[in-house]
């Protein structure tokens, strides 16, 4: 991949990216997109898009080149990732927790137990200068609050009538691109610029990944994550793979 001259950044830099239904003219314009390994997206482009975007429930945008034809097309949402919930390690935790308790009140008792638990403080103590009783009360604390998480698992469980819900043990707040697919109109005219870089990955850093920017200036954002690309050489953004912000 060689680097990009004056020039050809100059070309980059002549596109542009608006919303979708920031002009009524774009209306007309998605008609004559096309995508032959896109074909799904580009249907969700030509129907069902101008709606959500102007209801608010997806943000379409349209990357266009000087002379206002779409050279590809985005859209992005708020999402989240998460983690489900494993209820061995759940268990696991409230275990250990319990024990570690049990251990620390060998401390009250003597011989072998009371040596335990001094090398059980120790440890957590890690040569840092913390009280004895502080580590006690952290300990007790731990195995309380592992506990009520076990104690509502199981509670949970036991009320809930719908099998199909799935439990989460935590969230990433993230931005989904849901769509991002480039014209075929547009491919010889790109190879015609001599930019050994893949469209799809310049108008990415150009266009998209500064509107993301300005959002985590805003709002907590851990994670951009793609849902679907197209498959072609210009179109596809690297991988369809998780990144962290």
């Amino acid at each position: 991949m060689g680097k990009i001259t004056d020039k050809q950044k100059e070309i980059i830099e002549s596109f542009s990216c608006e919303r979708l239904s920031d002009k009524q003219e774009n209306k007309e314009l998605i008609k004559n997109f096309k995508s032959e390994k896109g074909r799904s997206l580009v249907r969700y482009l030509q129907h069902l898009a101008w709606d959500e975007d102007t209801e608010g429930k997806t943000a379409y945008y349209l990357i266009k080149d000087p002379d206002n034809e779409i050279a590809l097309f985005f859209s992005l949402k708020c999402g989240a990732l998460f983690d489900p919930l494993n209820e061995d390690i759940i268990k696991q935790r409230a275990k250990r927790a319990q024990e570690w308790l049990h251990i620390v009140q060998g401390l009250n008792k003597g011989g072998q137990e009371r040596e335990i638990a001094i090398q059980l403080l120790e440890n957590f103590r890690s040569g840092q200068d913390i009280p004895v009783e502080q580590i006690k009360k952290r300990i007790k604390l731990n195995a309380q609050q592992a506990q009520m998480i076990l104690d509502q698992l199981t509670y949970d469980k036991e009320h809930e009538e719908n099998e199909q819900i799935i439990r989460v043990g935590h969230t990433y707040p993230g931005i989904e691109i849901m769509h991002f697919c480039s014209n075929d109109s547009m491919k010889e005219r790109w190879k015609s610029f001599g930019i050994n870089h893949p469209m799809g990955e310049v108008m990415f850093w150009q266009y998209i990944a500064p509107i993301i920017y300005g959002i985590q200036e805003r709002i907590g954002c851990q994670y951009v994550y793609l849902f679907a690309a197209d498959a072609s050489e210009d179109g596809n953004l690297i991988q369809p793979h998780c990144y962290g912000g």
